[in-house]
């Protein structure tokens, strides 16, 4: 047994996600050990950086995105994308917790929904928070369906670790792709220096029914039509249905979460 417990349990415990018999023996590790005690604190100021850096609470008017090709969609099938207006801080108390990535590629039953849990290369994350509705700033579940709220928002975070590239796209319940990050062309260079990293734009998808929101890391670029076209198949094998799509058929490691829409 390792002296010290592992950030991803620490991370457990500081969000309250420990069972109450592990959170017990944990809280208790902690109290008598510096290092571990230090690691827990650190998440606490990771927070109040994070609501320093990533409100929800102030938005301007967005553009739409892909409002040509949707124009013809129904609702469910629209995402509308907005900037943050003011860098204030946000006044919620909210969790900054890093969710491991799913495995390579595919490889999963699709009869069967994905399952999250699996590291790769180290420190490798994603996350997808949401917040600027009524209720507080939380983070999205890789392994439930995620209920939003009227007039709430995403936003998107990693740690690439060794990869050098990132792409996100969303799905809806009809098989509508609507890349995300970037629009088209090929995946975004991750942000330089370690640690966690937000994509530049918040989104809001309208409509109702289920999307599913896929974050992708690879070493080398990846075209947003390889990407899309990889979705589109995944959602044709799960018998055409959003909620229990298996990982896409791409190279890198890949985070997914399905949102439930009002």
């Amino acid at each position: 047994m390792s002296a010290h417990e592992s950030n991803w349990t620490l991370r457990r415990l500081h969000a309250g996600e420990l069972p109450a018999q592990e959170t017990h023996r944990v809280r208790e590790h902690v109290q008598g050990c510096a290092a571990c005690g230090a690691t827990l604190r650190s998440f606490a100021d990771a927070q109040a950086a994070f609501e320093a850096e990533v409100p929800f609470e102030r938005f301007e008017a967005g553009v739409e995105r892909a409002r040509a090709r949707q124009e013809m969609k129904a609702p469910a099938t629209r995402a509308q994308w907005v900037r943050p207006l003011l860098a204030v801080a946000a006044s919620l108390v909210v969790l900054v917790l890093a969710r491991p990535l799913l495995g390579t590629r595919g490889g999963t039953d699709p009869a069967q929904p994905p399952v999250a849990g699996n590291r790769l290369k180290g420190g490798a994350s994603a996350e997808l928070r949401i917040g600027g509705g009524v209720d507080p700033q939380r983070v999205a579940s890789t392994e439930a369906q995620e209920a939003l709220q009227p007039g709430e928002r995403v936003r998107l975070g990693y740690t690439a670790d060794a990869y050098r590239y990132v792409a996100a796209l969303s799905v809806d319940a009809q098989g509508e792709v609507t890349p995300l990050y970037p629009e088209s062309g090929d995946s975004l260079e991750v942000e330089p220096g370690a640690g966690q990293h937000w994509l530049p734009e918040s989104v809001e998808f309208t409509g109702a029914g289920a999307e599913r929101v896929v974050l992708v890391l690879t070493e080398s670029p990846l075209s947003m039509a390889a990407l899309s076209d990889a979705a589109r198949k995944s959602f044709i094998a799960a018998g055409r249905d959003v909620t229990r799509m298996a990982p896409l058929d791409v190279a890198g490691a890949q985070t997914q979460w399905v949102l439930l829409k009002p």
